[in-house]
């Protein structure tokens, strides 16, 4: 019983901070779900790609959820969203097919891609984070930098779990210079739809080692569902928690997430 509510705390605080940052729920379930699947009996040797796909799995809620109260508030960028997720769709799942899903894939080496990215946005975050206070949106855009930022968020979103926020909110709102809630919302949509395809790719994989527990593919829909219930409470109020919070709060609030999984996965190499 334990094991089922700390799954479904995870998923109340993954909603939350879905919600709330535009990154998808993925930055907790990449935490909890290792530790929940070493405790049901996952061969370490499939710890990183059943991580990654439940990770998704909840992540496409956790975006759906908040893309959903977006829409209703009249906040929708199709045309973006649109751009970014045809490249990300295409980078994540070839990276699934010839990469993930492979025995060179390990738990370590899955941990040291997270702690290389996550390092990388924090600093990248906090270096823009006191600009956001004077910052000036433009309006130029290209399809082609687009395009590039779906390939990259693609590419981050299947060899992390993370869903790609990290990568696209940075890229829109530093390259594109789009204003950081606007950019929030784009990613939850493309976020929502990327991680769908790469949802119905794992449905259909089959694991490597033998797994002693129901799973279709990847996905342990006993371990997802306790996080979709979690996260269909609480995303939309990190919408609207966002709503309160200035730029430069919502990107401090940011880099304080990516510190903590940071030090837990450092934790994990050790």
């Amino acid at each position: 019983m334990g094991f089922y509510f700390l799954l479904f705390v995870a998923g109340l605080v993954g909603g939350l901070i879905s919600g709330l940052l535009g990154v998808g729920g993925g930055i907790v379930y990449i935490v909890i779900l290792p530790i929940a699947f070493h405790f049901i009996g996952i061969p370490n040797e499939e710890i990183a790609q059943f991580t990654i796909a439940n990770s998704l799995f909840g992540t496409f809620f956790a975006g759906l959820f908040a893309t959903i109260t977006h829409y209703k508030q009249g906040e929708f960028y199709p045309k973006q969203i649109l751009i970014i997720s045809i490249s990300s769709i295409l980078a994540g799942l070839l990276s699934l097919y010839f990469i993930v899903n492979t025995p060179f894939y390990s738990k370590e080496v899955f941990n040291v891609v997270v702690i290389f990215l996550l390092v990388a946005m924090l600093f990248s975050t906090l270096f823009n984070a006191k600009k956001q206070v004077n910052f000036l949106e433009t309006v130029k855009r290209s399809k082609r930098v687009l395009s590039f930022t779906g390939l990259s968020a693609g590419l981050t979103a299947s060899l992390t779990g993370l869903g790609g926020g990290i990568i696209i909110i940075p890229f829109l709102n530093q390259g594109f210079k789009m204003g950081v809630k606007k950019a929030k919302t784009i990613s939850l949509g493309v976020i929502t739809i990327t991680s769908l395809a790469m949802v119905i790719f794992n449905l259909f994989q089959v694991p490597m080692e033998v797994i002693d527990v129901n799973h279709t593919g990847y996905i342990l829909f006993q371990v997802t569902g306790p996080l979709i219930v979690g996260t269909l409470l609480t995303a939309r109020w990190g919408v609207k928690l966002s709503r309160k919070m200035s730029a430069s709060a919502v990107s401090y609030l940011f880099s304080a997430f990516i510190i903590l999984v940071i030090i837990k996965k450092l934790i994990e190499l050790i």
